[in-house]
């Protein structure tokens, strides 16, 4: 029964842009949305759709937007071709995607708590089964808050902001934490608070997090299967004879965070970790010129980061080449990196493809305790610290998009089917401050065995864009 509705999901949603036309109009004749609904634990089961539902959302948006970041480089063609050098078209067929992805969950949730519950499982109202409907609700709100200029929030809707987004997300996910207390919600609402730049209340839920679960995490699980598979890990790993995407040399050592588990199973992505309880927490003393309450979380995320779980990986089949069969990308220990050729030389940054590699596989970093201890002040450089740890943190999980400050545009598609779409949603934001030549946040000299980053990205968020909570 289960696995029919989740079946069932996938002919009950017939989109023209991000809008439901109409999801009782089932296709197949033996199994009518009537019938599915009125069997018993009806609710258990559209929650089991749900979380499908999501797994087919990260592959929707996940691999585009560590390409349209400093994150990934596409050295191949199988994936988007344009996103590294700055181009976000609303024509972009993978920003439609993502976004009728979104659309199509938050939907699904809004069906399961107003349809499901109230007229089919009246027995799972007001329980978990209700809670986690309204988490996916906010969850879709969330990522319309933090990957897009704009979104429609309803069908034939209008687009509306990112803060917007973000307080429905709040909505949700305060409903969901009410009805059935959870560090899940409770980790979902700082992470909104932070997003709407609210110290109080994201300090708050963060440290409530840690208080109740020091090392949480919430993954979002595959099935090779039954579907979907992991389209990160195809990206990352599994096509690794293509060389499709590469990490910045100074991101190597992350790489790949999903990879082969053996057999059909395939990697999960992170969805929440205690990690950016830590980091939430040391932001906010940043802000309030609190450099050893920084210090401290921080030190503390290093501890976390430590006992999370490292993978061996085989990627000796991967070329490393760059484009075009140009030159070897960096492939060997031997090599050293600086984030900018005023920045300090690291080793240990870049592996070795030719043996077995160990990754990280929930999160890592580069960065030292001596190299927190040494911070002497609140400012750029504590930031530009925090930052480089969100992103290695954060690395592979669609993070980085959100710290950047970039957001893709409402599609042409979705403009042609709602006349409330303005030409202002259609259009793309990259911050001022961002280089005028795009592609070269992924860019990168090497000399001998030393290789220097172009351009140092957490140092331009730190002095330009500054503490998401000032």
């Amino acid at each position: 029964m289960k696995r029919s509705l989740q079946l069932l999901l996938i002919s009950l949603f017939f989109w023209s842009g991000c809008d439901l036309i109409d999801g009782t109009q089932v296709r197949n004749p033996d199994l009518t949305l009537d019938v599915a609904s009125q069997q018993p634990q009806s609710g258990e089961s559209w929650l089991n759709g749900l979380n499908q539902r999501l797994a087919y959302v990260y592959n929707n948006f996940l691999v585009t937007s560590e390409l349209s970041t400093d994150n990934y480089v596409n050295e191949g063609s199988f994936f988007n071709s344009s996103v590294d050098n700055g181009l976000f078209p609303d024509t972009n067929g993978d920003f439609d995607d993502a976004q009728k992805a979104i659309a199509r969950l938050r939907e699904q949730a809004v069906y399961g708590l107003e349809v499901i519950l109230p007229e089919h499982d009246t027995e799972a109202a007001g329980t978990e089964t209700e809670a986690e409907m309204h988490f996916y609700k906010g969850w879709s709100h969330l990522l319309a808050g933090e990957l897009f200029t704009a979104l429609p929030a309803e069908p034939d809707g209008p687009a509306v902001s990112p803060d917007t987004h973000f307080q429905r997300a709040a909505e949700a996910f305060g409903r969901a934490n009410q009805m059935a207390p959870s560090v899940s919600y409770e980790l979902a609402l700082a992470r909104v608070y932070y997003n709407l730049g609210d110290r109080d209340q994201a300090v708050t839920y963060a440290q409530s997090v840690l208080d109740q679960s020091p090392d949480f995490l919430r993954l979002q699980e595959y099935d090779a299967v039954n579907n979907p598979s992991n389209l990160m890990q195809d990206a990352v790993y599994d096509r690794q004879s293509f060389n499709d995407l590469q990490p910045l040399p100074r991101l190597d050592f992350l790489d790949p965070k999903y990879g082969d588990l053996g057999g059909t199973n395939e990697s999960p992505v992170v969805l929440q970790s205690a990690e950016e309880a830590h980091l939430i927490l040391a932001e906010a003393a940043l802000s309030e010129e609190d450099l050893p309450g920084a210090q401290t979380a921080l030190q503390n995320l290093l501890d976390l980061v430590e006992d999370r779980p490292v993978r061996e990986f085989n990627e000796t089949e991967e070329p490393r080449q760059g484009a075009s069969g140009e030159a070897q990308r960096p492939n060997s220990s031997d090599y050293r990196v600086r984030a900018d050729d005023s920045s300090p030389w690291k080793e240990g940054l870049v592996l070795d493809r030719t043996a077995i590699t160990p990754v990280p596989t929930v999160s890592g970093t580069s960065v030292t305790e001596s190299e927190i201890n040494s911070l002497a002040a609140p400012g750029f450089d504590a930031l530009e610290l925090l930052y480089l740890m969100r992103q290695e943190v954060f690395f592979g999980e669609g993070r980085r998009m959100a710290d950047l400050g970039v957001k893709w545009p409402v599609s042409e598609t979705e403009a042609l089917n709602n006349e409330n779409i303005t030409q202002e949603d259609r259009t793309a934001h990259i911050p001022s401050w961002m280089p005028g030549t795009y592609s070269s946040i992924n860019e990168y000299t090497v000399d001998g065995e030393d290789i220097t980053i172009t351009v140092n990205l957490n140092r331009l968020i730190a002095m330009e864009r500054g503490n998401r909570f000032e």
